[in-house]
């Protein structure tokens, strides 16, 4: 069986699966390029600092990282996932109802994680960017937006320009766009674009790290606060 029929199958029988694989192969392709980049920083510092030698070396490493960042984009382009539906999430309220024993999964929500973390059966508290105050939120959409609302301030020539940016948006459907119609949940961003909000947290998280290279944010500077962790009930 070939990969473009497995990835078929898949899709088929475990369409959550199929969104799990593909969101994990966009975070991996995301930390594969900060590999690159760290593997160019190396090659920039060997060249100043006149440890030639080292050079090839570091060369190498690169292309052979560029090998495997290929092949994971073969894959990632055998997957469609755009017109799978993702689960909404229940708000804190309609979870406090349906949820046994919901305090004991509520989690310390002083603790600080980054965006390479698993999101899956998570619920965030909050979120800040470059040492700001922590903007909470309720559900990981709430987060997108509000990141969103933030680097638009920023910069709202580049951000409008993600409309028609490829790698800013899905193979069929629109991330960004001014047309709410080119979307299945649209939610408008300080009244200037609409944003697709029918997307799992870690499919928020992916597209997140592309937003703060867009804008030259270091991935690490967005840290993640959580108000629950349902994992441990998931699992059962």
């Amino acid at each position: 069986m070939d990969y473009q029929e497995l990835v078929k199958r898949i899709k088929e029988e475990f369409p959550d699966k199929a969104i799990d694989i593909m969101e994990s192969l966009e975070l991996l392709r995301v930390v594969i390029n900060d590999t690159v980049e760290a593997v160019g920083t190396k090659i920039n510092t060997s060249f100043s600092q006149k440890q030639y030698d080292k050079i090839p070396y570091y060369s190498s490493m690169a292309e052979d990282i560029g090998v495997c960042e290929k092949k994971i984009e073969e894959i990632i382009s055998m997957i469609d996932v755009d017109d799978l539906i993702v689960e909404e999430e229940t708000d804190e309220e309609a979870e406090v109802k349906i949820i046994p024993n919901y305090s004991e999964y509520i989690v310390d929500h002083n603790s600080e994680h980054t965006l390479y973390e698993n999101f899956t059966h998570k619920r965030p508290y909050g979120f800040k960017l470059n040492e700001q105050h922590i903007v909470e939120v309720k559900t990981w959409q709430d987060m997108l937006i509000k990141t969103c609302e933030y680097l638009l301030t920023i910069d709202e020539k580049k951000f409008m320009g993600f409309e028609n940016k490829k790698t800013m948006n899905g193979k069929k459907n629109k991330y960004f766009s001014t047309n709410p119609d080119d979307m299945r949940k649209p939610r408008k961003v300080a009244d200037k674009i609409y944003v697709e909000i029918n997307q799992s947290g870690n499919a928020i998280r992916n597209l997140i790290m592309k937003l703060l290279k867009e804008y030259n944010f270091s991935i690490g500077e967005f840290k993640v606060y959580f108000r629950a962790d349902y994992t441990s009930l998931n699992d059962k």
